[in-house]
């Protein structure tokens, strides 16, 4: 099969963009991994100066009319300093941050530095790159402010969270070689559930689940979800606050490693620096739910879900964006499939056209017998029936585990209405989402696309 093209660029006389050097990270042994916040924001010193390098990053496809320059912006923009001001807060072997050094965390808009209306301009034209929500000024500014953030505080967070997470134990390589192809072909069919979904490690995963109070926050429920197949998913409801936004439930489909508390400081993020509502999902068999974890049951896990925010009093009514890391993106698209006439937005990091076309990249002796995976995830096959909810598609250029093509490919068989292309030259698999303007991405999303988004009748 020829190699998937890329996804279009804003300018009809912009070349493809480079394909990013081969990564020499060593490979995971648990693939499609997201594990906690563990590494920092990578900033280089050959950060883009030309407007031209950022426009060129990010791809708006969209058959609805653009709207007007003079539209109001829906909620307020997220600053970098912001963003990872609330991910240094979220240490749970800190105390809490004192009202001075919060104050320092918040988005202050005042009427003297209102935000611009977002301007969402014509189809572009050689001419006339679009708009941008900041300037060069503001990169600087934002560069130099994220260089000081890996101070003593960074540091210190950061060796916190290596010694609490699974982050010491994601560093395995695998010694593949045909003498041992028999073995693992034995194991893919086998042991599949387990290679798949690594719900046991790292090793307390599945005694020791963090709750958002040790994140020192404070509005949010414990829910334990029945399953019509009778699984108990212990789960978690971060109620938004703020000012920034209101109406706007996010449900979070996780990765394949360790469990749904290690992805709080990102649904702290969510919740608390964009106003949305956030449920955190559960999966069987992972943390403290119950049952073990299959591509079937995950899928109910998901529709259970759902079920629950379309009836429960504070989420009905919402607009319901799905957002989905790795393992979870899959699950995300085949949810939003068969539910898009009630959702009204999918966000997707770093996630594989299948699980069989990925295996080969992490365990190159299987790549004969892939055909022995029973849990196929079939995204590229799925993604195509959306056709009616925008979708954002996250992608680290440096993933090691599933090859950035994946996503290039997802985004091209894709026929969503809205289709928002942004990509990370020094994102891996796991580390995408502390790269700089993830966060914003994700926020422009939201206000630009979902909010204006009208779900079917």
């Amino acid at each position: 099969m020829p190699p998937p093209s890329p996804p279009p660029q804003p300018l009809s006389t912009t070349e493809s963009p480079p394909q990013p050097p081969p990564s020499k990270k060593p490979k995971l042994l648990y693939i499609f991994s997201s594990r906690p916040l563990s590494v920092p924001p990578v900033v280089t010193s050959n950060s883009p100066t030309d407007e031209s390098d950022f426009t060129n990053s990010t791809t708006t496809t969209s058959t609805s009319t653009p709207a007007s320059p003079d539209a109001p912006k829906q909620g307020l923009p997220i600053s970098l300093e912001s963003l990872h001001a609330a991910i240094l807060n979220t240490n749970p072997e800190t105390p809490p941050v004192q009202p001075a050094a919060a104050a320092a965390a918040t988005v202050v808009v005042s009427e003297a530095a209102a935000p611009e209306p977002i301007y969402r301009p014509p189809p572009p034209t050689p001419s006339q790159p679009p708009g941008r929500s900041f300037t060069k000024s503001n990169r600087k500014r934002l560069s130099t402010a994220t260089t000081r953030s890996t101070s003593s505080t960074m540091s210190n967070f950061w060796a916190d969270v290596v010694n609490t997470t699974a982050f010491s134990y994601l560093k395995f390589s695998i010694a593949a070689s045909t003498g041992v192809a028999a073995l693992l072909s034995t194991a893919l069919y086998f042991k599949q559930n387990d290679l798949i979904y690594p719900r046991h490690f790292p090793p307390d995963a599945r005694t020791d689940l963090w709750d958002p109070s040790k994140f020192h926050m404070v509005n949010w429920d414990k829910v334990d979800l029945k399953t019509p197949d009778g699984e108990t998913l212990r789960s978690y409801f971060l109620r938004g606050h703020g000012i920034q936004r209101k109406g706007v439930t996010i449900l979070m489909f996780h990765g394949n490693a360790g469990n749904v508390g290690h992805r709080i400081p990102i649904a702290k993020v969510f919740a608390e620096q964009m106003g949305c509502n956030v449920l955190m999902l559960g999966y069987r068999g992972y943390g403290l739910s119950t049952g073990k974890p299959d591509e079937k049951g995950l899928k109910v896990d998901a529709e259970t879900a759902l079920d629950w925010i379309f009836k429960n009093d504070e989420t009905k009514g919402t607009k319901v964006v799905v957002y989905g890391q790795s393992l979870g993106g899959a699950l995300g698209i085949a949810t939003v499939a068969k539910h898009q006439d009630q959702l009204s937005g999918l966000m997707l990091e770093n996630t594989f056209t299948s699980m069989r076309d990925v295996i080969p990249n992490v365990f190159p002796p299987a790549k004969y017998v892939t055909r022995l995976c029973h849990q196929v995830w079939a995204s590229e096959d799925v993604i195509p029936k959306i056709t009616k909810v925008p979708i954002l598609f996250l992608s680290g250029l440096q993933d090691e585990l599933v090859p950035p093509s994946h996503m290039r490919r997802l985004h091209t068989v894709s026929k969503a209405p809205i289709k928002v292309w942004k990509d990370f030259p020094n994102g891996t698999h796991n580390d995408s989402v502390m790269e700089v303007g993830y966060f914003e991405h994700i926020n422009d999303f939201i206000n630009d696309e979902v909010m204006r988004h009208k779900k079917a009748q």
